[in-house]
């Protein structure tokens, strides 16, 4: 079966997003065909590839999840947009948490070599039918006190879920914006990598303002600015998520 993989954290700002549309671009580019579903009702993965909300989610309303994917304009990532209603029916509570699985079995077998859905910053509805659906969870994580906290959480969060979803795993955690020289990002990368029984990729994502400035001009950075510190960051992460049979 594809890899159906959720990058999520219920904090904000820890490169989640960045890391999803990052990710798949670099494994199109290693030959895979990506289909990146878009759940956060703030649609930055939507814009980040060059497309525009819907009115209507595919995942839990209008058109059948399979009739909502659009291609984007890299190569080989299509992307099933956010629609405007997904605040309104993570507010109200979704019909079903396993919609979002329903959807994507429904999907053409061997259409698509993965599946990444960038979840909303919160453990809520939203973010449990991601984790109804997949496989293993990517977590991004930011090399500060606040975000090592969320962690622990989410982590209780995935458990949790993994009673309904058998086949839910901790693919790997991300460490983002990683600053060498500042005494509190190594002590959070000792922290993670020395008590977490989850595994820890050893990739990590350093701050760069490439990566920032890159989804602005729809553009993953790793083709925006191949040539930067977090273009190679993300590209060894890829390479790491190939290596480790993440995705094959």
């Amino acid at each position: 079966m594809r890899p159906i993989l959720a990058v999520a954290n219920q904090k904000g700002g820890v490169g989640k997003t960045t890391t999803a549309t990052s990710l798949a671009h670099g494994l199109a580019l290693a030959g895979r065909s990506v289909l990146l579903v878009d759940l956060d009702p703030q649609a930055n993965a939507t814009s980040g590839v060059g497309l525009e909300p819907v009115p209507e989610s595919p995942v839990f309303g209008g058109p059948a999840l399979a009739d909502g994917i659009r291609e984007t304009p890299w190569a080989g990532v299509w992307a099933v947009p956010a629609g405007y209603d997904l605040q309104a029916r993570s507010d109200r509570g979704l019909p079903r948490a396993g919609d979002l699985r329903d959807g994507l079995t429904a999907v053409e077998d061997g259409r698509f070599d993965a599946v990444l859905v960038d979840c909303p910053p919160s453990l809520g509805p939203l973010t449990q039918a991601a984790l109804a659906a997949a496989g293993g969870v990517l977590v991004p994580i930011q090399c500060e006190y606040y975000p090592l906290e969320g962690l622990v959480q989410l982590l209780h969060a995935v458990r949790h879920a993994a009673d309904a979803n058998a086949g839910l795993r901790v693919s790997g955690i991300v460490l983002t914006m990683y600053d060498p020289r500042a005494d509190l990002a190594r002590e959070v990368e000792e922290e993670v990598r020395s008590k977490l029984d989850e595994p820890v990729f050893e990739a990590v994502i350093p701050r760069d303002p490439a990566v920032s400035e890159a989804p602005s001009h729809c553009r993953s950075v790793i083709d925006y600015a191949p040539r930067s510190p977090g273009a190679r960051g993300y590209v060894g992460l890829t390479l790491e998520i190939l290596d480790r049979g993440i995705v094959p």
